[in-house]
């Protein structure tokens, strides 16, 4: 609940405040019950730990609590614990510095290049793409996902400069200097608080860039094929597909444009059908 303080009635403001303190006290208790009795249904857990969403802050007791939670989830199933902390770090803003480094090599390596309607290619479509994202690493890969198909550079070199620059921000944040931190209006971020992605992220993010590189597929149908292949690639792949099929952007779309569209659809349902099943809605 991140509302500036000054702009609420004090009454209120007291009246959150205990409602937050019986939230946290009840919470504390769930938590230890849940652990002494071994509950282990996590989807019942979560319907009584859920308060604490309501008043959480970014390093604050509530947030203590709430991880504390997670790790108990994750000794007896690790997925669902790490998903639950990703998930935590994702709303909290943790990661929104990885997501503003992408989007800033983006910017720079795209410079000059115009989409089919002669916009201006990073505002008319790779923002689009990246603010979709349903977390960092598919927002950041949605920023990048034509950086080494249509640059000059790797794969590599792409990650590489995302890398540098977070550790630019980081060197930023540490000096006290937040000017970075509503660029492109990505999301809250922690308290300029510069998280680094483990080895494991970056080899993620990095598959998913090669995967969706067209350059380096044989044909068309095996590119979108094996994209399918790769959750992260295929969500991101999604999302750029949705932008590409609004034939708004062309001023006055041809028999081409249509046909091309015609294509993009197609690619978009097997794509959605890969990820989801053909039973979605």
């Amino acid at each position: 609940m991140n509302i500036p303080d000054n702009t609420l009635d004090p009454h209120l403001l007291e009246t959150i405040a205990h409602n937050r303190e019986i939230c946290f006290r009840r919470c504390r208790a769930l938590l230890a019950g849940f652990k002494a009795t071994g509950e282990q249904d996590v989807d019942f857990m979560d319907t009584l730990m859920d308060d604490l969403l309501d008043f959480m802050d970014p390093q604050s007791d509530t947030e203590r609590l709430y991880r504390d939670y997670i790790a108990y989830v994750g000794t007896f199933d690790a997925q669902r614990g790490n998903e639950m902390l990703q998930q935590l770090e994702d709303d909290l803003g943790y990661w929104a510095p990885v997501v503003i480094a992408a989007a800033r090599v983006a910017y720079r390596l795209h410079q000059g290049q115009t989409d089919k309607g002669g916009h201006d290619y990073f505002d008319a479509h790779l923002l689009r793409v990246g603010r979709s994202g349903g977390d960092w690493k598919e927002q950041a890969v949605g920023f990048l996902h034509d950086a080494a198909e249509d640059t000059p550079h790797s794969v590599d070199d792409v990650v590489r400069m995302v890398n540098d620059e977070l550790q630019q921000l980081a060197t930023l944040a540490a000096n006290g200097d937040d000017s970075w931190v509503d660029e492109f209006d990505i999301m809250p971020i922690a308290n300029g608080r510069v998280v680094n992605p483990s080895p494991a992220d970056w080899k993620e993010i990095s598959d998913a860039l090669t995967l969706l590189n067209q350059a380096t597929a044989p044909s068309r149908e095996a590119y979108i094929e094996r994209i399918a292949t790769n959750d992260l690639a295929a969500r991101v792949k999604l999302n750029d597909l949705s932008n590409n099929m609004d034939l708004t952007r062309i001023p006055n779309p041809t028999e081409n444009d249509r046909r091309r569209n015609d294509r993009y659809c197609a690619e978009y349902d097997f794509l959605l059908d890969k990820l989801y099943g053909p039973s979605h809605t």
